[in-house]
């Protein structure tokens, strides 16, 4: 599948690339925000308009006091403009800060790039992304945003993202997936904070 030209993603070990960004609801979040305070999960996603990406969204949300608890916050860093996040803000309860970057430099950074699409691909992709929009509105009465950012990148489907940073802003992991993959589970999610906590409080503890 064609891919657009981009840097590679940073690796364990390395600084991660520092950022400020917009936030939906108002005011802007940096990397540095974080550091020495808290350990952030970066989650490259296509956003609230993404049928995919709601259902992975309300699986972060539901455990995210279980993050909270080991010091963690969870970033979404979407395609969306300020204007677009504002009206998802109050419309859409957001349980974790909802970063805008709708010019892709934070996307481009991270080396997230854009894989193109077959006909064939957007066809299927359309059908169920539908039928899960007919099934959140049916069933839970959910109405979907509309896809506004899907209509700007046209064929293009951004991949995904996962990126855990320690409290020093240096890289301890790394998850890249396709743009409809599920993302690690958060059972996962949460042994990897907790190994990171860990690693934090040995030096600690030996003393």
């Amino acid at each position: 599948m064609e891919q657009t030209t981009h840097h590679p993603h940073p690796a364990v070990g390395e600084a991660a690339p520092e950022f400020r960004l917009p936030a939906a609801g108002g005011g802007e979040i940096a990397l540095s925000d974080y550091r020495g305070r808290k350990t952030p999960l970066l989650w490259f996603s296509k956003g609230l308009f993404c049928p995919f990406c709601r259902r992975n969204m309300a699986r972060l949300s539901q455990s995210y006091a279980d993050f909270v608890a080991l010091d963690a916050e969870v970033l979404q860093i979407t395609h969306n403009t300020q204007k677009e996040a504002d009206v998802y803000f109050r419309n859409y309860h957001l349980a974790t800060p909802y970063l805008c970057d709708a010019d892709r430099r934070v996307h481009e950074a991270y080396g997230v790039v854009m894989e193109k699409q077959s006909l064939g691909a957007m066809a299927e992709n359309w059908v169920t992304s539908s039928a899960m929009v007919a099934h959140d509105l049916l069933l839970h009465g959910e109405k979907s945003p509309p896809p506004i950012p899907a209509l700007r990148m046209g064929s293009f489907q951004p991949t995904q993202l996962v990126v855990a940073v320690d409290r020093g802003g240096v890289v301890r992991y790394v998850w890249s997936g396709g743009p409809f993959d599920t993302l690690p589970t958060v059972a996962e999610l949460l042994a990897l904070f907790q190994s990171m906590g860990s690693a934090l409080s040995a030096p600690e503890q030996a003393h």
